[in-house]
C-alpha cells in the first residue's frame, strides 16, 4: 500500500571527488520522484570539486566549508535539512532512477530507517557482479527485528544505502561517533523503530583505491585494511548501542555482538594473520574464531554458492601460515586494481 507523500531530503557529502559529484548530484537531479530538497555539503575540497558543484546553481543547495571531517559534515547536513526522510549520498555512488519513488513507497509509520541493496561497481561503473549487502528477498521490518533481538546486530549496508526516518535522528543528532555517523545511526535505528528493507538495488556503490574507508588517519592508502583499527571501531559504536538501550530500557542479547557479524569474524582472523588485533582479542584461539565463522555461514541466510565461497576463504584463511595469508588478503582486497592492471597488460601486450 503506497504511503502518503513524505518529503525527501539527499545530502551529498564530498571531499576531493571532483571525477565522481557530479554523477552523484545528476542521478537526484534525474529522479522519477523529485527530492524535495538537495544538499551538497563540500568539505574543504583542494580539487575542481567546488567549480563542479557550483554549476548547478540553484538545482541544489550548495555548503562550502573548511575541511572539518565526515563527523561534523553529517551533523551540518541534518542540521541544514528539512525532509521527513534524510539521505546521506556519498559523492561517489549514485541512485538509480527511482530510487526515492519507491523509498517514498515504502516508508510506513513508525520506521527508523529503510535500507535497499547496491550494486557495487569499480571506478568507471562497470559492475563487478555483485551486491552490497545482497538481502534475502524475504528480508522484511520483522525478520529483521528478530535477528536484532537474538543477537544485538543485523545486515545493514554502506552509507548511500540507507534512508533515516526525521523523527529518529531528531532524538540522537548531533552525534560525536568514533569515525562516521552512519556505522552508530545503523548500529542503534532498531531501538528507535521499524528497519524497513528494499531487497534490490536501489543505487551504485563504487569501489575505488581512494574510498574513506582505505584511508588511514595519515591519510595514507592501506593496501590490506587495519583490521585491528576497524575492530575497535566497531567496539566502540557497541557501547554507544549499550548506551542507547540503557537510556531507553531496551535489554540487549548477552552476546559478543561482533560475533554475531560475519564481516567482523573475518576481520578478526585477519587480525590474527597480520599480528595486529584489538585489546585481548590475542587471547582466543584460532580455532575459536574459525568455529565461530564456520557457525555463522552455516546458519546463516546464503545460497548455497554464497555459503561455499565463505567456508573455502575462511577455513584457508585459518589454515594458511601468515605470509601466504597477507597475500591471500592483498590479493582479496585489491582483486579489482589487480584485475584491471591486469586487463591493461594484456591489451598492451597485443600491440
Amino acid at each position: 500500500m503506497r504511503s502518503s507523500r513524505v518529503t525527501i531530503s539527499v545530502i551529498i557529502t564530498n571531499y576531493n571527488y571532483e571525477k565522481f559529484v557530479s554523477n552523484a548530484i545528476d542521478s537526484v537531479l534525474r529522479q522519477t520522484r523529485p527530492a524535495d530538497e538537495i544538499i551538497v555539503i563540500d568539505d574543504g575540497s583542494t580539487d575542481g570539486s567546488r567549480d563542479r558543484i557550483a554549476s548547478y546553481g540553484n538545482l541544489i543547495t550548495p555548503v562550502f566549508q573548511a575541511n572539518e571531517g565526515i563527523k561534523a559534515v553529517s551533523n551540518t547536513g541534518f542540521a541544514r535539512s528539512n525532509g521527513a526522510l534524510v539521505i546521506y549520498l556519498d559523492a561517489d555512488d549514485a541512485l538509480y532512477p527511482a530510487a526515492l519513488e519507491l523509498i517514498e513507497r515504502a516508508y510506513e509509520p513508525g520506521t527508523a530507517k529503510i535500507q535497499f541493496d547496491l550494486d557495487v561497481v569499480d571506478s568507471q561503473l562497470k559492475s563487478l557482479g555483485r551486491k552490497y549487502c545482497n538481502f534475502p528477498k524475504n528480508t522484511n521490518a520483522e525478520t529483521t527485528a528478530r535477528e536484532f533481538a537474538a543477537n544485538g546486530t543485523y545486515a545493514w549496508p554502506v552509507t548511500s544505502g540507507n534512508v533515516y526516518a526525521r523523527e529518529f535522528l531528531q532524538k540522537v543528532m548531533p552525534l560525536t561517533p568514533p569515525v562516521s555517523h552512519d556505522g552508530v545511526l545503523n548500529t542503534i535505528a532498531p531501538l528507535y523503530g521499524k528497519i524497513v528493507t528494499i531487497a534490490e538495488p536501489l543505487g551504485l556503490y563504487r569501489l575505488h583505491l581512494n574510498n574513506i574507508s582505505r584511508i588511514d588517519d595519515s591519510g595514507r592508502i592501506n593496501i590490506i585494511p587495519d583490521f585491528a583499527s576497524r575492530i575497535h571501531i566497531r567496539k566502540l559504536e557497541f557501547d554507544m548501542l549499550a548506551d542507547h538501550a540503557r537510556r531507553l530500557g531496551y535489554s540487549l542479547p548477552d552476546v559478543d555482538f561482533l560475533d554475531r557479524e560475519l564481516v567482523f569474524v573475518n576481520y578478526r582472523l585477519m587480525a590474527r594473520k597480520s599480528g595486529r588485533e584489538d585489546g585481548d582479542d590475542a587471547r582466543r584461539s584460532l580455532m575459536n574464531l574459525c568455529l565461530t565463522g564456520v557457525s555463522l555461514i552455516i546458519r546463516g541466510p546464503y545460497r548455497f554458492s554464497t555459503r561455499v565461497k565463505h567456508l573455502v576463504w575462511l577455513v584457508s584463511l585459518a589454515l594458511a601460515p601468515s605470509p601466504l595469508a597477507r597475500v591471500m588478503m592483498e590479493v582479496r582486497y585489491n582483486r579489482n586494481h589487480l584485475r584491471s592492471n591486469f586487463q591493461s597488460w594484456i591489451r598492451r601486450s597485443r600491440y
